[in-house]
């Protein structure tokens, strides 16, 4: 399993990731993202909010935390916990943040 989550995604997808080896994209691209997995049932393990900056720098600051394994979960359930709670918390960092320049993302992992 020498191949990096990202390489899973078509190239417009691949593209937009600000990480060369994990899936990191903004909430639009990480919902295409997790259509395209559950059309080719790939297990989505989990995921998390990173912030990229005006400066370009990426980490977690006041990136929503995300959810714990999801490994037992059938690929439909954690397809859809993961649709329901990254929008969820997208709004919430949204509302949160309001005039920030910073850029949430929103870093998943998936079975390979």
């Amino acid at each position: 399993m020498n191949m990096s989550n990202v390489e899973l995604l078509p190239s417009s997808l691949r593209e937009q990731s600000i990480s060369k080896r994990e899936i990191v994209l903004p909430l639009l691209a990480v919902l295409e993202a997790i259509d395209f997995f559950e059309s080719r049932e790939i297990q989505i393990l989990g995921w998390e909010g990173w912030i990229k900056d005006v400066q370009g720098r990426v980490g977690h600051g006041s990136a929503p935390q995300g959810t714990v394994s999801l490994e037992d979960l059938s690929v439909q359930e954690a397809i859809k916990l993961c649709r329901t709670t990254i929008v969820s918390e997208a709004t919430q960092w949204e509302k949160d943040n309001q005039g920030t320049t910073d850029v949430l993302h929103f870093c998943i992992t998936v079975r390979a």
